[in-house]
């Protein structure tokens, strides 16, 4: 498979825009690599976001850049991406490649809005962006795309790169589902890793696995490379083994700048994504066409009001609660991808909830003793500092774990998953007929 047209890694020339924390050069790098994962067609960030990428082009114009993607540029739950077909999603794409060589890792969602993957990789190739995958097509034997390239850098170096997607098979799309042949991410790893990138001036790996395969890999990269993570939604950075190892977040919320020096690793800045602030101005008025084009009365209601914004990890603790209250539990567990993003602040309409919580379903309850609650206890609530060893990669939000045995609620998705979630089976789940996750989330909301 041909790479794209243009790669040679050609110094941005870009005029400054004025961006909060981005616009600081980078001291000392020999490349700059844009970073970030799991989009999720959040639109509403978008603009921001190549805002965001124009001021850390214009303050280290003097350095190559390289943006990478790692996987979910897509989302289904987005209503306005599945009936515009992702306008603003391939625009958003098409507008990073304006600006500097894109790199496109394959997640579970890139087959979200197309039902068929291989149209994905040819409609990003067609933009000129570098598409990664160690998936396999089924259907043909082949690779979906190359799972890694070589790119000039100027000076005769050369970047290594290499795209891994995650073998959680039920992650994707049932009708893009049928036609991959996935790879186990670490075994892989061992066997491609180490003679690929041992040569390169530069190494970034985009795994698109999870923290469990991505601890695998880890001791398999050279000394100054770069392991960016996806899929699980995480926001961390670690140093291991001379290799400097992040998750960047999700749903368009941070960007992470890697000031790669050659031979000595990165520097890292994660910058926040401000929606309004220093916006690319063409594409935030796609984002407000496309919205007012594609938006239902019933997406518009206003559901309930909010006196000021619930970033994600408090958002995420109140539908805990809600869900423990709309039970009768003593507290509620949901898994954290089921969520996407925080709920802004003044009226939420349905559109805005649906990007909080992805998937609906049906509540359960059951009684957890002081064993089972010790094993949630250690897995729950990771989006703070923890060591490496200690993650589980997706996890559970609670509210406030009891101390003694109790009553916990749960969506359908941590039940089916409960030995990875939760750590433990013991708990006996039963349905609660006619209780729902949003619908409780929305009541509790509502009241205050």
């Amino acid at each position: 498979m041909r790479l794209p047209r243009r790669l040679l890694l050609t110094l941005p020339g870009l005029a400054a825009l004025p961006a909060a924390r981005a616009d600081q050069p980078l001291t000392g790098a020999d490349l700059l690599a844009i970073a970030m994962s799991d989009p999720h067609s959040a639109m509403e960030r978008s603009a921001a976001a190549l805002g965001v990428v124009d001021a850390a082009l214009a303050a280290n114009r003097r350095i190559p850049a390289v943006i990478l993607i790692n996987g979910d540029v897509f989302e289904r739950g987005n209503a306005v991406a599945l009936r515009s077909a992702g306008a603003a999603d391939w625009a958003f794409l098409a507008a990073l490649r304006r600006r500097a060589p894109v790199v496109l890792n394959i997640g579970n969602h890139e087959g979200a809005l197309l039902d068929d993957l291989a149209e994905v990789v040819r409609r990003a190739e067609a933009l000129d962006i570098l598409v990664l995958s160690n998936l396999l097509d089924r259907r043909t034997g082949q690779p979906f795309a190359p799972a890694t390239a070589s790119l000039p850098l100027p000076g005769g170096r050369r970047l290594m790169l290499a795209g891994i997607a995650t073998n959680e098979a039920m992650t994707y799309r049932q009708v893009i589902r049928d036609s991959l042949r996935i790879p186990d991410p670490a075994e892989w790893a061992r066997e491609n890793l180490p003679a690929l990138l041992a040569p390169a001036d530069a190494a970034i790996v985009l795994s698109h696995a999870g923290v469990a395969a991505d601890r695998e890999m880890l001791p398999l990269l050279p000394p100054g490379a770069l392991l960016l993570g996806g899929h699980e939604h995480l926001r961390f950075q670690v140093a291991e083994g001379g290799v400097s190892y992040l998750h960047t977040g999700s749903w368009n919320r941070f960007v992470t700048l890697a000031g790669i020096s050659f031979g000595q690793g990165a520097t890292l800045r994660e910058v926040a994504v401000e929606p309004g602030a220093a916006e690319d101005p063409d594409h935030a008025a796609l984002v407000r066409a496309l919205l007012a084009a594609h938006l239902t009365s019933a997406e518009r209601e206003v559901l309930f009001t909010l006196p000021q914004a619930l970033p994600l990890e408090r958002a995420a603790r109140r539908a805990a609660s809600a869900m423990a209250a709309g039970t009768g539990a003593a507290a509620g567990l949901i898994a954290h991808t089921t969520l996407g993003t925080g709920l802004p602040a003044g009226e939420v309409t349905r559109f805005d909830f649906d990007a909080f919580i992805r998937f609906d379903g049906t509540l359960f309850r059951g009684e957890a003793d002081a064993a089972a609650l010790a094993a949630i206890a250690a897995r729950a609530n990771q989006d703070g500092d923890l060591p490496l060893d200690a993650r589980i990669g997706d996890f559970v939000y609670a509210d406030a774990l009891p101390q003694q045995p109790a009553l916990l609620a749960t969506n359908g998705w941590t039940r089916l998953n409960a030995h990875r979630y939760l750590g433990t089976q013991a708990v006996a789940f039963t349905e609660m007929p006619g209780l729902t996750l949003k619908a409780a989330v929305i009541a509790a909301l509502r009241n205050g």
